[in-house]
C-alpha cells in the first residue's frame, strides 16, 4: 500500500509538471529567437506561424517572469516582432 501511494504521488507530480510544458513549450518559440534578439532581422514564416499557433501559451510565457522569454516578448523588439508578423500582441489581463 505504501509503495502504491508513493507511486501515485510521483505520477501526479510528473503529470502536473509535464502538462503545461507539453501544451506550452517555450522551445517552440525557437524560430523567433534570432528575429526578436537581432531586429531588423525579418521574422521567418515559421516564426510568425509559431506566434499564431502559440495563442494562449504566449500569456503563460509573459506572465511567468521566471521564464526568460516573458521580458523578451514584452520588450520593444518583441512588440516589433508581433507587428512584423501581423499578429496582435496578446492581451494577458495583467
Amino acid at each position: 500500500m505504501k509503495l502504491t501511494a508513493i507511486g501515485l504521488v510521483a505520477m501526479m507530480t510528473i503529470v502536473v509538471q509535464l502538462s503545461p510544458t507539453m501544451a506550452c513549450d517555450v522551445k517552440d518559440l525557437f524560430p523567433c529567437l534570432l528575429p526578436i534578439t537581432n531586429l531588423p532581422e525579418p521574422p521567418t514564416a515559421a516564426c510568425c506561424q509559431t506566434l499564431r499557433d502559440q495563442g494562449p501559451c504566449l500569456c503563460v510565457f509573459i506572465n511567468n517572469s521566471w521564464l526568460w522569454i516573458g521580458p523578451t516578448l514584452t520588450s520593444p523588439n518583441g512588440h516589433k516582432l508581433f507587428a512584423a508578423c501581423q499578429v496582435p500582441f496578446p492581451s494577458c489581463g495583467n
